[in-house]
């Protein structure tokens, strides 16, 4: 979902300013405001990433994991930067959709 996310801002970029190379597109994904508003799934992605290596000493829980990621994406906050951003993303991008959708089905149903 996040490559997909990245995909259509870079698709949206180079509409209006013309085709960047990978490393001027990784500048922009790294130091941009434009793309500030997906640091939440970012340090989400890089959270997993911790958990899941072995030497880590993470505070972090699986469960505590996914219920971070369902409050991103299961519904998207509209009140939030990610979340107005996201949404705007899935009404324009069919690749945005698809990757939101794989990632809602895979996430554990929720407790309440």
């Amino acid at each position: 979902m996040h490559r997909q996310l990245l995909e259509a801002e870079r698709v949206d970029l180079e509409r209006y300013g013309g085709r960047l190379t990978g490393a001027e597109f990784l500048q922009i994904a790294s130091q941009s405001f434009r793309l500030a508003w997906l640091r939440p799934l970012s340090e989400l992605i890089v959270a997993i990433d911790v958990a899941l290596d072995d030497d880590a000493q993470t505070a972090e829980t699986p469960e505590s994991l996914v219920a971070c990621a369902r409050a991103l994406v299961a519904p998207p906050d509209a009140g939030t930067p990610f979340g107005r951003r996201y949404l705007a993303m899935l009404q324009v991008s069919p690749a945005v959709v698809m990757a939101h959708s794989a990632v809602v089905q895979a996430l554990p149903a929720g407790r309440g």
